[in-house]
């Protein structure tokens, strides 16, 4: 038999690992430098407590639940936040605000498509008890950091409100029950076009020609509405960041989950997916009994931005390659512990092959140097070092090697 991965779900071989451990070292390197501090909670909650999340019945059929062997029902997390709102409300003596950052995996029973799995890793920031707008400036600023940071360039931050957008629907005579639908309907717009929208949107008795022409105007032709100065707020915290390149207003931009309360933000690239996005959540902290506490966050789709980050060939984290000719292990050893015990990463002959084969075999895994180590190298206390990219070669003394090599 052939077993393959669960569906929607795949292996990482060495460099794929490789390559994600140093995208999420930089992704990490910019969220600390912004202040945000590092957090982790359980991959598993109650499943009453998933399903709480303002997703609808959609949202809870993507939950892999099941029953423990105790006959509790439990959930794989499906995202970063409802974790945090637990340990929240568990914590109310926290300092606020409360800036965490989170990298993790999640789960979800979704469809599996390009660029979609049902096990994906995100890195959160979030921002826990204040409702200044430059909190969504903070998180927004330290996402393109983090972008920029791992080399991606070509990529853009759409941004609307929430508030205002509902405000909009209103004028435009949108019944106010119909509002959600309408949001799910607009949400579309990247699937199925604007055609596609305003066909839905008359189906549901709105007013596509109304919709549009809001929704087409600059900000600055529209009249003061709730969610307007909020918008306006940001963009000059934006503007002050120095990161005003990289943000657009969309007025078309609702993002699905019906918790969201003002600002929502999605990352654009070359992808035909978003690779992250996010917004402020002002309600949902009180939803799960931690108060009335106004809340932003935004989140990197990790796997999706891996697409497009250029690969560093890299297939081994081994720096060294100790190569061992006739009987020598005993001194290969001790060289090879030295060499760790200075923080050099480093492999050693682990069979009896030729030397042909051994720096063939350093050679296919990409490690840069070779110590090649025979009885004539112990005699001299002289090791012959081979820089694998260039094959030259140089005899350094034992006691200079640490040094040569770092």
């Amino acid at each position: 038999m052939k077993f393959q991965p669960l569906k929607g779900m795949r292996d990482f071989g060495p460099a794929e690992s490789m390559k994600k451990q140093v995208v999420i070292g930089k992704i990490r390197s910019s969220f600390e430098r912004f202040g945000f501090n590092p957090m982790e909670t359980p991959s598993m909650e109650s499943f009453e407590m998933l399903s709480m999340k303002g997703g609808g019945d959609a949202m809870r059929r993507e939950i892999y639940n099941f029953k423990d062997q105790g006959g509790r029902e439990i959930g794989l997390r499906f995202d970063l936040t409802v974790p945090l709102a637990r340990f929240i409300s568990n914590n109310p003596t926290m300092s606020k605000p409360f800036k965490r950052y989170a990298i993790g995996d999640v789960w979800r029973y979704d469809n599996p498509q390009a660029s979609r799995w049902r096990q994906f890793t995100q890195a959160d920031v979030d921002i826990i008890g204040t409702p200044s707008m430059m909190a969504d400036a903070e998180c927004v600023a330290a996402i393109i950091d983090a972008l920029q940071n791992v080399g991606l360039k070509d990529f853009k931050i759409r941004v609307n409100n929430r508030k205002l957008l509902e405000s909009i629907l209103i004028k435009c005579d949108v019944n106010k029950e119909k509002i959600f639908d309408v949001f799910r309907v607009i949400d579309k717009m990247d699937k199925i076009g604007k055609n596609g929208v305003e066909e839905e949107l008359k189906k549901l008795g709105a007013n596509p020609e109304k919709i549009f022409s809001y929704l087409e105007k600059d900000v600055s032709q529209l009249e003061k509405t709730p969610g307007l100065e909020e918008l306006k707020k940001f963009m000059s915290y934006v503007e002050k960041f120095g990161i005003k390149g990289k943000v657009k207003i969309d007025l078309t931009l609702v993002r699905g989950l019906e918790y969201y309360t003002g600002n929502v933000f999605e990352i654009l690239s070359s992808l035909s997916v978003s690779i992250g996005g996010g917004g402020r959540y002002d309600k949902m902290m009180l939803a799960y009994g931690a108060g009335d506490l106004p809340a932003v966050g935004m989140s990197i789709g990790v796997d999706r931005l891996l697409e497009l980050v250029e690969n560093e060939d890299k297939k081994s984290t081994s720096k060294v390659f100790i190569a061992i000719i006739g009987d020598v292990e005993k001194e290969a050893l001790e060289m090879v512990n030295n060499l760790r015990k200075n923080n050099i990463n480093t492999s050693i002959e682990l069979g009896n092959r030729n030397i042909k084969k051994q720096l063939e075999y350093a050679d296919s895994m990409k490690i840069p140097f070779v110590i090649v180590i025979g009885p004539e190298e112990i005699k001299n206390k002289t090791a012959k070092v081979r820089n694998m990219e260039t094959r030259n070669e140089e005899n350094v003394n034992f006691e200079d090697l640490i040094k040569y090599l770092k």
